[in-house]
């Protein structure tokens, strides 16, 4: 008869051999540095799956080794997603600290445990700051990594507990905890990495320069002769009913949470990701092109106001970094006041 914690070291065995073999796979397909980090990361846990069956010391030394390498791969998919501003002494000195705290207690400690504590904490902070900046690009999926990476980190600071405790019932309780979380954030990795955002990581290579620069407003009727001008250009789309280019990045304005949408109250979401957007143009040396259409539909969302301070701040990043504003708005579903108010601002 197989025993119950055979069965749990067993899951737990499978869901991080296959989270590693899926993020190798990931690594060589888009070449992303956090896939590689994060497919470390498992392959350091995967001596930790044995519930209590070895060593408190070499599970602590490991477990830390295992959260300063999922950090690495965390900073790296921010910066690779959101061009998140983070000081490279913090990339480097954040995980080996605690890589460092965990190893070192499990040498000089009799029952070292901190490291789940300190490394669990420390997820939880992480998958907040995951759900903020995932879900803009990856949806419900990017929330749920975000959700389940805080689950995960308090399961991991109080397992020190459950190792301790001797009541059969409460370590049976830890170990199905533990494998619904192992198994959740294999499936919301699995949602991300396997997703074609994710593999597909094209070099941007454009084949003709556009000459555009500045705020252009345009009517809906001549959004099809900019499409066609812009169609294998890295543009920056943020729309409600009009369909993109497939090169373009584009987000949609909804009420309805969906990959890429963006609620109409959220406006200071259009503002961060021009910015990220921007940012990373420069790098390649590229002029970044932003085109908003949807305003009208804002409006039933948003008070005037709101709207022209959130365009007038986006206006002003792109044409003080040489970009170009495209806006499509139909002069004819705004009043005099509001549309003259709003052409100001743009121009």
């Amino acid at each position: 008869m197989i025993h119950p914690l055979e069965v749990s070291i067993i899951g737990a065995f499978i869901i991080r051999i296959g989270a590693v073999l899926l993020f190798l796979y990931a690594y060589y397909k888009s070449r992303r540095k956090s896939a590689l980090f994060f497919a470390l990361s498992w392959i350091s846990a995967i001596p930790t799956a044995t519930f209590g069956l070895i060593n408190i010391k070499i599970e602590n030394a490991l477990v830390s080794l295992a959260f300063a390498l999922f950090t690495l791969g965390l900073f790296s998919m921010l910066k690779e997603e959101a061009n998140v501003p983070i000081p490279k002494a913090g990339v480097i000195v954040q995980p080996l600290v605690i890589a460092l705290f965990g190893i070192g207690e499990s040498i000089i400690e009799r029952n070292p445990e901190d490291g789940y504590i300190f490394g669990g904490l420390l997820t939880v902070i992480l998958g907040a700051i995951a759900i903020e900046t995932l879900s803009p690009y990856y949806g419900r999926d990017g929330k749920g990594l975000g959700i389940a990476l805080m689950i995960s980190g308090v399961a991991s600071a109080i397992y020190p507990l459950f190792s301790k405790t001797k009541i059969p019932q409460l370590w049976s309780v830890g170990q199905i905890v533990a494998l619904a979380v192992g198994a959740s954030l294999f499936y919301f990795y699995y949602k991300i990495v396997s997703s074609p955002r994710f593999i597909k990581n094209e070099d941007i290579r454009v084949a003709e320069f556009p000459e555009l620069e500045g705020v252009l407003i345009i009517p809906p009727e001549g959004f099809k002769q900019i499409k066609t001008q812009l169609k294998d250009y890295p543009v920056l789309a943020f729309l409600r009913s009009l369909r993109p280019s497939e090169k373009w990045n584009s987000f949609i304005f909804t009420t309805i949470e969906r990959p890429n949408g963006i609620y109409p109250t959220d406006l200071y979401k259009i503002t961060d990701m021009v910015n990220r957007y921007i940012f990373e143009m420069k790098r390649s040396n590229l002029r970044g092109i932003v085109l908003i259409e949807g305003l009208e539909f804002l409006r039933l969302y948003n008070e005037f106001p709101s709207i022209a301070k959130m365009l007038s701040a986006v206006r002003d990043y792109v044409v003080s970094n040489n970009g170009a504003l495209i806006v499509v708005a139909d002069k004819n579903a705004w009043d005099e006041k509001e549309w003259n108010a709003l052409r100001r601002v743009l121009e």
